[in-house]
């Protein structure tokens, strides 16, 4: 019954997503046209994408807190390549992500569509473009979600964020919201931290196919109640740390 529940998903998430991807090549000459009305199209399709991929994969989003309104820089702890998918369901965002992820098979793909940006964090020079095209879509009320743990993890902490990507807050003058996440799976089910959250050498492949035989999964996403400033990077990087560290629940105690 569970691999019925996978293939039946996974051709679900096929038939959602080539439609999802027309509209956002049709959109794309709106946005040449006039740019604000070509991001809220965009935004359009890529959340009712999300929402469709959550219905499909037994996906239930809880919220605590007001999500940020657009434009917002965002930081978040990383779980999970389903992630994307919860905070999608809650905000209009676009994501800043590390240059590797946009060679990845399938996850590049749909990085790539959606939308998301990415830096080359060994190249300091990199920063400097990123800048400029997150400042556009500040400018065209966007929002930006980084995770700046720089990988993500089986939940058992909160790693420390890396510094250099809050060059980007400090450089736009944008105040950094905070979210922290957290998954559950029924009773009977793989534990979250296994069949959920994406870690260490765990391929691609047979852990999305786990997660598609799933009957369900619960994720809660808490989101902090006021923005972070501060004066530099890496104090800016430590508050944000410190902020989410203080509503996260552990998905695995050890």
């Amino acid at each position: 019954m569970s691999s019925v529940r996978a293939v039946t998903r996974l051709a679900g998430i096929i038939g959602v997503t080539t439609p999802m991807y027309a509209g956002l090549v049709a959109c794309k000459p709106v946005g040449w046209l006039a740019p604000r009305l070509g991001s809220r199209l965009h935004d359009m399709w890529v959340r009712t994408w999300a929402r469709s991929i959550a219905r499909l994969l037994g996906l239930r989003v809880e919220a605590s807190g007001e999500p940020p309104k657009p434009p917002f820089f965002l930081v978040s702890n990383h779980l999970s390549y389903i992630d994307v998918i919860v905070l999608l369901c809650r905000t209009p965002t676009s994501f800043l992500a590390k240059s590797e992820i946009a060679s990845w098979p399938v996850l590049g793909f749909l990085a790539r569509t959606t939308g998301t940006l990415f830096i080359d964090r060994d190249r300091r020079r990199d920063l400097t473009r990123v800048i400029g095209e997150v400042e556009d879509r500040l400018a065209r009320d966007r929002g930006i979600v980084v995770f700046p743990e720089g990988t993500s993890t089986k939940g058992d902490t909160v790693l420390p964020f890396k510094a250099s990507i809050f060059e980007v807050p400090i450089r736009t003058g944008t105040p950094v919201s905070y979210a922290a996440l957290h998954y559950v799976t029924p009773d009977g089910a793989p534990p979250a931290h296994m069949a959920v959250c994406w870690w260490g050498d765990m391929p691609f492949l047979p852990h999305f196919y786990e997660l598609l035989m799933l009957p369900s999964i619960h994720a809660t996403v808490a989101f902090g109640s006021e923005p972070i400033v501060a004066d530099d990077r890496k104090s800016l990087a430590d508050r944000a740390r410190r902020a989410v560290e203080a509503q996260f629940t552990p998905v695995v105690d050890c």
